[in-house]
């Protein structure tokens, strides 16, 4: 194929007035931010077509390179960040020296704009300035590390699934712009800043570009010693186009190359900054650290004494149960002896007329007597019964019912001891479930409080290669 070099107008930034026969004043406002003098100027475009093997990154500021890939699921931009951006790395370190570090910070799929518009002109994406902003924007720690190196903003350009016939990208030797003295800033809301014309720009494009054929261009270089640190671009129309020449669809990638500088030892102003800022955070977790294990250890101590307290009083309890129980069975005994006297005095007087003041009088006494009442019946005939069965059947029968009451009597002291000692027994144990209750919510609290601060310590040491050396701290020996 042979090349095709074609003359075109193209759109630089205007003064008010331009006298040259080469050149004609416009303004472009398409958009409110493009609202400045244009320059229109007839410029040659060269075709670097059969000789693009020629042209040099560092000494012409661009280079076309042959790249096919298998990448073709533009439609899905997750596959674009995934696939492609992967292909582009690969390609950046195998065609770049000094290729230390590589950051991709755009990607754009598109189409030209059917109007003129301010990307239009002839311009560069950023400026030294720029640059630097974007570096301390994206690596706030190791931003004086990387500027020290050597800094790169490379753009990649190639056409999507078609061939370039219609707005092919064109692209200056980058030998010939200055950009201390070629750009000037025009209100877009972006870092471009477009370009004056002057006599000696040598421009160039490749006609038919296919999808393999990748341009790679720079946007900054701050290397000072290469020829060429930076390019300007713009597209055009290719003349005599067919109306209905399709448009071309592109993809533009940008990307920082560092190259890091020859010394490691760079020192920056953050790197003390960080160091201290670690080290107090390190001694302050340390002290809280050393806090809650003082309080842990008086929760502890409260627990024990505590422990140690209800232990007493469980003792005392159980004295005082014991000593209830002696107390019962001395009443029980007395009780009982009470009964055989009474019983005993009651049997003896059976024989003694039941009008007799006596009688009468242990009767009443029986009667108003709970227990004993019990024992004999609640009214006179359960007395009655008594005497008769007495007289009825003699001694033999009187020896039978004592035994049979005392044996009542004494199951009825055998289910009152069952019943006190289950009362006893069920107030200890809530008691000691109160106490079991209280010790588990505390230690509960003090468990959460140390995995806080355990996590706390692990989070500051993974800031920090050997985060312990620096604070002078061996996080290992704190309790």
């Amino acid at each position: 194929m042979q090349p095709k070099d074609v003359h075109v107008r193209l759109l630089y930034l205007g003064k008010e007035s331009q006298d040259s026969e080469r050149t004609t004043v416009t303004s472009l406002k398409t958009k409110p931010a493009c609202k400045t003098p244009t320059l229109n100027v007839l410029e040659t475009i060269h075709d670097v077509r059969g000789s693009h093997e020629e042209f040099d990154l560092d000494i012409h500021g661009f280079r076309y390179i042959k790249a096919p890939s298998e990448f073709k699921d533009w439609a899905s931009e997750q596959g674009i960040q995934k696939n492609l951006v992967s292909e582009v790395e690969d390609l950046l370190r195998n065609e770049l020296e000094g290729c230390d570090e590589l950051h991709i910070i755009e990607t754009k799929n598109q189409q030209p704009p059917p109007e003129k518009h301010c990307s239009e002109m002839v311009h560069v994406d950023y400026t030294a300035s720029s640059v630097e902003s974007l570096v301390r924007q994206r690596s706030e720690i190791k931003a004086d590390y990387l500027l020290a190196g050597r800094v790169r903003l490379i753009n990649i350009w190639k056409p999507i699934l078609c061939t370039v016939s219609r707005s092919p990208i064109a692209i200056t030797d980058g030998r010939e712009v200055n950009t201390q003295r070629d750009i000037s800033k025009v209100d877009t809301g972006t870092p471009m800043r477009h370009g004056h014309y002057r006599d000696g720009y040598r421009w160039y494009y490749m006609s038919e570009q296919a999808e393999e054929d990748v341009l790679l261009f720079k946007t900054y270089d701050s290397d000072p010693s290469v020829p060429s640190t930076a390019c300007f671009r713009t597209m055009f129309d290719v003349p005599n186009n067919p109306a209905d020449t399709p448009p071309s669809r592109m993809v533009e990638i940008q990307a920082l190359v560092f190259t890091h500088p020859v010394s490691k030892q760079v020192a920056h102003h953050l790197k003390t900054d960080a160091t201290e800022s670690l080290k107090r955070k390190i001694k302050v977790l340390s002290d809280e650290l050393s806090h809650h294990q003082a309080l842990v250890r008086a929760g502890l101590d409260l627990r024990q004494w505590e422990s140690s307290n209800t232990a007493e009083r469980t003792r005392h309890l159980i004295s005082d149960r014991d000593h209830s129980r002696a107390e019962a069975l001395s009443l029980s005994m007395q009780l009982n002896y009470l009964k055989s006297w009474i019983m005993h005095l009651y049997m003896s007087c059976s024989s003694v007329s039941p009008y007799d003041p006596v009688f009468e009088q242990l009767q009443r006494f029986v009667c108003s007597t709970p227990r004993l009442c019990g024992r004999f019946g609640q009214d006179q005939q359960a007395y009655q019964s008594l005497v008769q069965s007495v007289n009825m059947y003699g001694p033999d029968a009187e020896i039978l019912m004592l035994r049979q009451q005392l044996q009542a009597q004494d199951a009825e002291n055998e289910r009152l001891k069952v019943q006190m000692n289950e009362a006893f027994d069920s107030a200890l144990q809530l008691a000691v479930d109160h106490e079991r209750g209280k010790d588990s919510v505390v230690i509960e609290g003090l468990r959460q409080e140390i995995q806080r601060l355990q996590m706390a310590l692990r989070t500051s040491n993974s800031k920090n290669e050997d985060p312990t050396e620096l604070a002078g701290v061996n996080v290992s020996e704190i309790p």
